[in-house]
């Protein structure tokens, strides 16, 4: 990502392979000047997130914000929701770069690597709202149907599979994988509540994500997984 996030968002959205695999075809080449404006529009949005609810935020007005006529601004993007989409895409790549580098070899047991998955996405939220508000907010644009939020949640699980695997023997049942996204699901239904409570995911809701993440694997998994030798 660029040096200041605050000021401008690094264009990842054409080179990036998770690009290709979330959002095929969506983000297509520009030029470099075109890649400058498309950036303008993405730190003018989420400059407004940052105050406003993103239902209330309109084009025109990330376009003035950004300094860009609105009849360029179309040439990147066809309406507010493909704003706000691309930024939501970005916060994904951003969120799955950071869960990668927690190492599972750092933690004993299974339940401890999970634990500090869920502590490094509540950081990554806590260090930056406007994340947070596009995924659990309640005025946030339907993002067509919210297949995105699928895939992104597909890849987390299997980063979280992969990872447990690598390490430990797993329990040999074929819908393991299916078993995880429902935990994952559960952290993010609980995240969900904190954030239209509270506007934040405090942390009383943070114990209470781990606890349910936790306790609902324990029905699946043992308590102590052998390790992969």
């Amino acid at each position: 990502m660029s040096e200041n996030k605050d000021e401008k968002i690094e264009d990842v959205l054409v080179d990036s392979e998770l690009a290709k695999k979330l959002v095929p075809n969506k983000f297509k080449f520009t030029s470099q000047q075109g890649r400058v404006r498309r950036q303008k529009l993405l730190a003018a949005a989420k400059k407004l997130s940052g105050t406003q609810a993103i239902n209330d935020i309109t084009l025109a007005a990330v376009c003035e914000e950004a300094g860009i006529p609105r009849a360029s601004a179309y040439h990147f993007f066809p309406n507010i929701e493909a704003i706000f989409l691309a930024l939501r895409f970005l916060n994904a790549i951003e969120i799955l770069e950071i869960l990668e580098t927690v190492d599972i070899g750092n933690y004993d047991r299974w339940q401890g690597y999970l634990t500090a998955l869920v502590d490094n996405c509540v950081e990554i939220f806590h260090n930056d709202e406007t994340k947070a508000k596009l995924i659990y907010d309640t005025n946030t644009p339907d993002f067509e149907g919210d297949g995105f939020g699928e895939d992104v949640d597909h890849q987390i699980v299997n980063l979280i599979y992969k990872r447990l695997s690598e390490r430990y023997e797993l329990p040999s049942f074929h819908d393991l994988q299916d078993t995880l996204l429902i935990a994952y699901g559960i952290v993010n239904a609980i995240f969900t509540l904190s954030f239209r409570r509270h506007q934040n995911i405090t942390d009383e809701y943070i114990q209470e994500a781990n606890t349910a993440f936790i306790a609902y694997l324990r029905c699946y998994l043992p308590e102590k997984l052998p390790r992969n030798k």
